[in-house]
């Protein structure tokens, strides 16, 4: 046989095959480095108020304080109606009536109030 002859040129190339299955996810890599804080940001604005609380108890009274000053004393009001005229008679001493018993029982205590009463209205210092 005899010597192999030159290569001829390329043919054209040939159409393209079907896109294969897509393979599986590899393995996660290591975390990144935390960055730097950013700036705090600008203070918001105050809340409304919360409601009032219950009163709380009332406390014990104080120390009475001193008494003030005396006042000054007010004038002399008017003089009064002149009263009715006294009795005229002279009192005449009531008949002498003597002492109760220490030890008396009752109807002797009533004879003798009856017997001081009679004396009185006998002096005219008692009305019958």
């Amino acid at each position: 046989t005899g010597a192999t002859g030159p290569t001829g040129p390329t043919g054209p190339s040939g159409t393209t095959g079907v896109t294969g299955a897509t393979g599986p996810s590899g393995p996660t890599g290591p975390s990144g480095a935390t960055g730097v804080t950013g700036a705090t940001g600008p203070t918001g604005p105050t809340g409304p108020s919360g409601a009032t609380g219950v009163a709380g108890v009332t406390g014990p009274s104080g120390p009475t304080g001193p008494s003030g000053a005396t006042g000054a004393t007010g004038a002399t009001g008017p003089t009064g109606p002149t009263g009715p005229r006294g009795y005229d008679a002279a009192i005449v001493p009531a008949a002498t009536v003597p002492n109760l018993a220490a030890d008396a029982d009752l109807p002797a205590i009533v004879a003798k109030v009856n017997e001081l009463l009679a004396a009185l209205r006998g002096a005219g210092l008692l009305a019958n």
